[in-house]
């Protein structure tokens, strides 16, 4: 299950919301690459520095890819901070009863003591009581005004939309289970299991579209905390052999066959936004050329190596209910096995809501390599 309201309907909501959070243009970019899976981009060109200007979604369908497209955009611009309430203070003023202490939140290095930080009030879903977290893990891009410290580098992990907030919230619980398995595979260079797909479906489709199109594509179910599959996709364009195109992708969802989905539409948005923003990356794509394509894929090769231990997509257990609420009660089981907290925080500003979800604990290296769980 994607979304709790048909996507025609949500799109239309979207898209009477375009003024509102900044959006220009929307693009359709599924022409860039000879794969033609569905891609969008919406622009919002006068975001604040350090915000992205650009937000590309994916999907099955068109319709699928311009709402996520759109979606991504109000994400960013609810995340903004935009004069909600602030308390200030240390960690050692609140106390473990009323705040998140830093030291959870994986940090690039030791806090001081009486460090004065921004805290967010969020619900914890877990024990059911309001508490403080620093609003560092809450805003994007984060600046803290006045005398307050900054933490670590803001980022988007776990901020996700929905038709309702149920639904954002379980879009941003995979979102956060998808970044803590994919961080652990890399840390540890180990990317799990070789996946095989052996029934039909959305995801073999997707996979002989790559097929046909000459890109070899490795699928991998990666060793999380949960057992909520995680699916890793590396794609391996072998008849242009450009080092750009090695890109990967992740998913994560209670059905392993839309996991796989999220991880193979996540290759296609990378290799239409790379072919589409190409001259505006000339640096970077230079960059990647005089490195060029074999010593990438060696640089890389846990992607792309051999492995006898794989695993059939039909002998992995799909947990999803039929509901939104009963995915939530199932990933919720999942987390607390390794969580004490699941922090919401609600950033909704339009009539999309939109949550900020942070786990306490889950770890983040994959998108910020100096926080480094000890």
């Amino acid at each position: 299950m994607h979304r709790s309201e048909d996507t025609e309907k949500t799109l239309n909501l979207l898209k009477q919301i375009l003024s509102d959070i900044g959006v220009t243009e929307v693009r359709d970019l599924t022409a860039c690459d000879r794969v033609k899976i569905p891609v969008y981009s919406a622009i919002t060109p006068d975001n604040r520095p350090g915000a992205p200007r650009e937000h590309t979604g994916k999907g099955v369908t068109p319709a699928d890819a311009e709402t996520a497209a759109i979606m991504n955009a109000v994400e960013s611009y609810c995340a903004e901070y935009r004069g909600e309430r602030l308390i200030t203070g240390s960690y050692e003023n609140f106390g473990p009863a009323r705040a998140v202490d830093p030291r959870e939140l994986i940090l690039p290095q030791e806090p001081e003591n009486n460090q004065l930080l921004y805290w967010s009030p969020v619900w914890d879903i877990l024990n059911e009581e309001e508490v403080l977290i620093p609003a560092n893990a809450i805003y994007h891009p984060y600046d803290p005004p006045g005398m307050a410290n900054q933490l670590f580098k803001s980022s988007t992990t776990g901020l996700a939309a929905g038709n309702n907030m149920e639904e954002a919230i379980l879009h941003a619980m995979y979102q956060i289970i998808e970044k803590d398995a994919i961080s652990i595979a890399e840390s540890k260079r180990m990317l799990g299991r070789r996946l095989v797909i052996d029934t039909e479906g959305t995801a073999k489709d997707l996979l002989n579209k790559f097929k046909e199109n000459g890109i070899e594509i490795h699928l991998w179910l990666l060793d999380g905390k949960t057992s909520v599959p995680v699916v890793a996709a590396a794609a391996d364009d072998t008849e242009t052999k450009d080092p750009a195109m090695l890109v990967t992708g992740t998913g994560a969802h209670l059905s392993p066959e839309i996991a796989v989905i999220r991880a193979l539409t996540g290759i296609a948005k990378s290799r239409a936004s790379l072919i589409a923003d190409k001259n505006e990356n000339a640096a970077k794509n230079l960059m990647i050329q005089k490195a060029g394509y074999e010593r990438l894929k060696r640089i890389n090769k846990m992607w792309f190596k051999e492995n006898e231990d794989t695993i059939k997509i039909s002998d992995i257990p799909d947990s999803s209910t039929d509901s939104i609420d009963g995915d939530i009660k199932r990933v919720t089981e999942e987390v607390e096995r390794h969580a004490d907290r699941i922090c919401a925080c609600d950033l909704t500003k339009t009539s999309i809501p939109v949550v900020k979800l942070v786990i306490p604990g889950f770890e983040v290296t994959h998108m910020d390599p100096t926080r480094i769980k000890k």
